[in-house]
């Protein structure tokens, strides 16, 4: 698709960033990675959204890696990544990151959350607290707020996954992944075609109501989330005036080290919409927080 931000995909953004695409073991479940980066640097663990896949940050490796050991991860039953048959709920998504962490060596890392992605985030940050170091969040759920917003909104998702996976074409596809940016041109065709060829999988379309089980999760509490000591950069797009906006300053009310930043021109994906913004703002936070670098005024 091209327009005023010119021509993009998944491979425009990676073609000049070693890489490695690889799958490791964590805990019998096959999963699917993507690292960049030195080795030897602090390590940021980008987490996707509701059965999203790791080319959600395709946008924001390369600068992420100009300085951070950077992995992205199809979290379990996701992407490529195995499909054990029993419900995934935050738990059980928490505890997959934190094993991927084990089986890559990662002692604590910082992690870059979107929507489900921020959700888990927490959780890992409650379940395995000495393994976060600091948190990003874009589109944040999990987040105790308007409980009827709240409740329509996930049955709209959980309608639109179930389509799209039930029936796998180009339009059911663009319509679950319509909602995630603000402008139309920035839902690229690759990242839908991406999104395609991992709805096709015949496995996917029977774990999809794992997937979404999380949705009748109990949110993470407004006590928990005070507990989180970490310092996080929580992304509040807006121009997007939907319960994840209010998620945004809720929690930068709620965590103790939270800082709040607004993005305009920009919805649930923010990282993929505004990109050369964002990950400014990601490295000048992550410096501080990480490398103990001060923000520049």
């Amino acid at each position: 698709m091209n327009g005023a931000k010119g021509y993009r995909s998944v491979w425009t953004y990676l073609n000049t960033v070693p890489h490695k695409l690889a799958w490791v073991d964590v805990d019998g479940v096959r999963t699917r990675y993507l690292e960049a980066g030195p080795t030897d640097a602090p390590v940021v663990v980008c987490i996707h959204g509701t059965a999203g896949s790791l080319e959600n940050f395709a946008a924001n490796y390369a600068a992420l890696a100009s300085k951070y050991r950077v992995l992205g991860i199809d979290m379990v039953g996701c992407g490529y990544t195995d499909k054990p048959d029993y419900p995934y709920l935050a738990k059980d998504y928490a505890k997959h990151v934190a094993g991927f962490m084990d089986a890559m060596g990662i002692e604590s890392a910082a992690l870059a959350g979107v929507s489900l992605g921020s959700w888990v985030s927490g959780r890992v940050a409650l379940d395995f607290p000495d393994r976060v170091d600091a948190m990003v969040m874009f589109a944040p759920a999990g987040v105790t707020g308007d409980e009827q917003a709240e409740k329509e909104f996930f049955a709209g998702v959980r309608q639109r996954r179930m389509a799209a996976a039930a029936e796998p074409n180009w339009d059911t596809v663009t319509t679950a992944m319509r909602g995630l940016v603000l402008n139309k041109e920035d839902l690229v065709d690759d990242i839908i075609a991406v999104r395609l060829n991992i709805y096709r999988q015949p496995e996917l379309q029977a774990a999809m109501p794992n997937l979404l089980a999380y949705i009748d999760d109990p949110n993470i509490s407004d006590e928990e989330w005070r507990s989180i000591d970490v310092p996080a950069l929580v992304v509040a797009s807006v121009d997007a005036p939907n319960m994840f906006l209010a998620n945004s300053y809720r929690l930068a009310e709620l965590m103790p080290r939270a800082t709040l930043w607004e993005i305009r021109n920009c919805d649930h994906w923010p990282q993929f919409e505004s990109p050369d913004e964002v990950n400014a703002e990601m490295i000048r936070f992550l410096d501080d927080a990480l490398l103990r670098v001060p923000a520049e005024s």
